[in-house]
C-alpha cells in the first residue's frame, strides 16, 4: 500500500502542473498592437544658418590671415545688426594644402606639389528676427562670407505644438485600432503600454556659393512642422 501511493505522488504533482500552465495560459490576455503619427505646423519664428570664410594664401600663415581678417569683418557686421554673441558660434575651422593639377604627361616624381593653402572657417547663427534675414545674409556676404549653407527655420518655443503633435499622433493610433478591432470583431479594453517619440522637420537650404546682391535675399520662412510618433498596445476582449 505504501509503495502504492509513493507511485501515485509523481503523477499528481505533474497533474497540477500541467492545470497550472493552462489556468495561466487561459489568464494570459489578447493584445493589439498599433502605432500613430501626428504632425502639428505653425509659422516659424527662428532662423539658423551658416555663414563661411575660404581663404587661400601661398603659405599657411598667408591664407590663415587672410581668413581671419574676413571672418572678423562677418563677426563684427552680425554684431552690428544686433545678433548676440550667445547666438553665434564656431562650427567648423580647417586648413588644408591645395595641390597643383596631376599632370599624366609629366616625366617628372607622381609626388604633387603643394601650391598654396586653403582656409575654411564657417560660424553658425541664430536669428530670433527672421524678417531679416534676406538683409542679414547680404550682409554678411558684402563683409567678406562666400558660403552660406544650412539654413533652417524652426520655433524659439515648441512646446505647444509638440503636445498638439503628440495628441494627433495618439488619436490617429486610436482609430487604427478601433478600424481594425472592429473587422477582427474584437473590443478594445485597457491600454497596455504606450510609447512616445517627437522630433522636428527642419527645411534645410541646399549649400550655394554667395555673391554680394544689390538688393535684400529674397527668404520666404513658411510654415514648418512638428511630428510626434506613438506605440500603443491595447487588450483585446
Amino acid at each position: 500500500m505504501r509503495m502504492l501511493a509513493f507511485l501515485l505522488l509523481p503523477v499528481m504533482v505533474m497533474a497540477c502542473s500541467d492545470a497550472d500552465a493552462q489556468d495561466q495560459s487561459a489568464e494570459a490576455p489578447r493584445t493589439l498592437s498599433v502605432s500613430g503619427e501626428g504632425q502639428a505646423y505653425g509659422t516659424p519664428d527662428l532662423a539658423m544658418m551658416q555663414f563661411g570664410v575660404v581663404a587661400e594664401g601661398k603659405t599657411a600663415g598667408e591664407a590663415m590671415e587672410a581668413n581671419a581678417e574676413a571672418m572678423t569683418a562677418v563677426r563684427n557686421r552680425l554684431r552690428e545688426l544686433g545678433i548676440a554673441a550667445r547666438d553665434m558660434q564656431t562650427s567648423n575651422f580647417s586648413l588644408n594644402p591645395v595641390y597643383a593639377p596631376y599632370n599624366r604627361n609629366s616625366s617628372t616624381s607622381d609626388e604633387r606639389k603643394i601650391v598654396g593653402y586653403s582656409v575654411n572657417n564657417s560660424l553658425s547663427v541664430r536669428l530670433r528676427d527672421i524678417d531679416k534675414v534676406g538683409a542679414t545674409i547680404d550682409a554678411a556676404v558684402s563683409a567678406g562670407a562666400n558660403n552660406l549653407g544650412g539654413l533652417q527655420f524652426g520655433f524659439q518655443d515648441q512646446t505647444e505644438l509638440e503636445e498638439e503633435a503628440k495628441r494627433a499622433a495618439v488619436r490617429e493610433a486610436r482609430k487604427t485600432a478601433e478600424i481594425v478591432a472592429d473587422e477582427a470583431g474584437v473590443t478594445l479594453g485597457r491600454v497596455m503600454t504606450l510609447s512616445v517619440s517627437g522630433y522636428s522637420r527642419p527645411r534645410p537650404v541646399a549649400m550655394a556659393r554667395m555673391e554680394a546682391a544689390d538688393s535684400a535675399t529674397p527668404i520666404e520662412a513658411g510654415e514648418s512642422s512638428l511630428s510626434a510618433s506613438v506605440s500603443v498596445t491595447f487588450e483585446i476582449k
